[in-house]
C-alpha cells in the first residue's frame, strides 16, 4: 500500500477525545486536512476553540496559519452507515473514537456493542465506497486499540506481545454478566472489537485497495489540548494520574501501587497514529506502542522535584514502601520490537511528562 504524503485528507473520528485532538493536532502540523468527526455542532465549535488556544500557546516559529479542519457531525456512530458521506473525499482515517466503560451500567453489552459496531462500521463504510468507486482514493484505515485486548492477568513476571490476546476477559464477561467490573468489560470490549476488524479486514481484503493498522497503547498520560473546567473534568487516564500523583494525600492513589505497568505519553501514541499512517510498512500490523513501564514511586518523585517549579507552597504526596519496587508483585512488560522497527518513536520520558502535565495543568490553574 502506498504511505500517505502530506498534504492529504484525513479522516479522524473521537476528535474531541484526549488521544483524538492530539491525532488531530499532529496531523495539522504535517500540512494535511482533517476532517474531525464529532456528536453536535456545539462539540465541534469546541474543539475548533481548544486548538487555536493550543496553537495560540506554541512559540511563533511552531506556529501555523489556518487550521485546515472540517467537522462533520455525527451524533450516532454505531448506526449503520452513519460514516458513509464522511469516509469520501479521503486519503486516510484514523479511528480513535470508542466508548469508555459505564460504572452505573448492569449490561456488559452496553460498553461492548458500540465498541464494535463503531469500528465495523467505519469499515463497512469503506468497502461501500471501494465498491461504488473504483477509483476511490483511501489508502488506510487506522485504528485504536489497547493492551487491554493483549495482557492477561498472571503471577509474576511476563512480557506481552502482538501474538498474545485477552481472552480471559471475555470469558469472564460470558460468566459474570451483569456482574462483571466495568474494566473488565471494557477489556472485553477491546478484545472484540479489534477481533471483529481483523475478521471483516480478512474477509473482504481482496475486495478494497486499503489496508488497515491497529494501535495497542498502554496507559496514556500527559497534557491535554482540552482545557478542562477543573481537575475532574480531566480526561479519564490523565484523572487517574493526577489523583494518583497530585492529589493522593486526599485521595488513595488509583494507579497500581506495587504492580508495573505500560505507559505512553498522550503525544507519543498520536505521533504514532500518525506514522501507523504514513508507513507503508505498517499496513496488515497489530503494533504495541509504549514507553515502558512505571512504579507509582516513580511519578511521585518526578512530581516532588518539578512541582516547586509550577506550583510553589504546594505539598505534593511523598512515596510510602507500597510504592517501592520492593514490595513488587508481579511485573508487566511489553514487546516493542515492532515498533521501533516499523514506526521508531521517540519516546518523551516520564521525567518530560511530568514536567508538561504539571507546567499544563498550573498554566490552566487546576
Amino acid at each position: 500500500m502506498s504511505p500517505i504524503t502530506s498534504p492529504s485528507t484525513i479522516l479522524v473520528t473521537g476528535g474531541t477525545g484526549y488521544i483524538g485532538a492530539w491525532v488531530i493536532t499532529t496531523l495539522l502540523a504535517r500540512g494535511h486536512t482533517v476532517k474531525a468527526v464529532v456528536r453536535s455542532a456545539a462539540k465541534g465549535e469546541a474543539l475548533k476553540d481548544d486548538l487555536l488556544q493550543h496553537i495560540a500557546r506554541q512559540p511563533a516559529s511552531e506556529k501555523e496559519g489556518d487550521i485546515a479542519l472540517d467537522i462533520v457531525v455525527i451524533p450516532d456512530v454505531v448506526k449503520d452507515g452513519a460514516f458513509d458521506e464522511a469516509i469520501l473525499g479521503v486519503d486516510a482515517v484514523v479511528h480513535v473514537a470508542s466508548p469508555a466503560p459505564n460504572p452505573g451500567s448492569t449490561d456488559p453489552q452496553e460498553t461492548i456493542q458500540p465498541a464494535v459496531d463503531g469500528t465495523l462500521g467505519v469499515l463497512k463504510s469503506a468497502l461501500r465506497a471501494s465498491q461504488r468507486d473504483s477509483s476511490y482514493k483511501l489508502k488506510r484505515i487506522v485504528i485504536t486499540s489497547s493492551v487491554a485486548a493483549v495482557w492477561t492477568p498472571t503471577p509474576g513476571a511476563r512480557t506481552f506481545s502482538e501474538e498474545d490476546w485477552n481472552t480471559q476477559f471475555v470469558s469472564e464477561v460470558e460468566k459474570l454478566g451483569s456482574k462483571t467490573h466495568p474494566m473488565t468489560v471494557y477489556g472485553a470490549s477491546k478484545v472484540l472489537a479489534e477481533k471483529a476488524t481483523w475478521e471483516f479486514y480478512n474477509t473482504h481484503e481482496s475486495k478494497v485497495q486499503w489496508d488497515i493498522s491497529i494501535i495497542n497503547p498502554p496507559l496514556v498520560f500527559g497534557p491535554a489540548i482540552q482545557t478542562p473546567k477543573s481537575a475532574s473534568d480531566l480526561p479519564t487516564t490523565l484523572k487517574l494520574w493526577w489523583d494518583s500523583v497530585v492529589e493522593s494525600s486526599s485521595k488513595p492513589g488509583v494507579l497500581p501501587l506495587s504492580t508495573t505497568n505500560g505507559w505512553v505519553d498522550v503525544r507519543d501514541i498520536a505521533e504514532a497514529h500518525v506514522r501507523a499512517m504514513e508507513m507503508e510498512e505498517a499496513g496488515g500490523e497489530r503494533i504495541i506502542v509504549s514507553e515502558g513501564t512505571f512504579f507509582l514511586n516513580e511519578w511521585l518523585d518526578l512530581a516532588n522535584k518539578a512541582g516547586a517549579e509550577f506550583y510553589p507552597g504546594r505539598t505534593f504526596p511523598k512515596g510510602t514502601p507500597e510504592t517501592t519496587k520492593d514490595e513488587l508483585a508481579s511485573e508487566i512488560y511489553y514487546n516493542t520490537a515492532k515498533e521501533n522497527r516499523i514506526l521508531g518513536i521517540k519516546y518523551r520520558t516520564k521525567e518530560e511528562t511530568t514536567r508538561d502535565t504539571l507546567r499544563w495543568a498550573a498554566e490552566r490553574k487546576l
